[in-house]
């Protein structure tokens, strides 16, 4: 499978005046183990990382009914910039 490297970020950090930046997702240490692929305490686009599993869960044979509404659990990431989910679903 892919891995996530901090090469995948594409232009994180680089948003113009007065526009919000890219939301961001690391991984945290302690659930290394469930995410292979995935360098825990580095810094990704959440969208891209987001991306990623659900095409491995796909892969997996999960259907698209079955897969999870928020595929990053926030208790397994952090999150830092843009507007977090509970902002922009309103």
């Amino acid at each position: 499978m892919r891995s996530m490297k901090p090469a995948d970020r594409g232009a994180v950090g680089s948003s113009l005046p007065g526009r919000t930046s890219v939301r961001e997702a690391r991984l945290r240490p302690e659930f290394a183990d469930i995410y292979s692929g995935i360098d825990p305490d580095t810094w990704f686009s959440a969208a891209g990382l987001a991306e990623l599993l659900i095409t491995r869960l796909l892969r997996e044979g999960v259907s698209g009914e079955e897969l999870p509404q928020r595929v990053l659990d926030p208790a397994h990431f952090e999150f830092r910039n843009g507007e977090s989910a509970s902002r922009s679903s309103a």
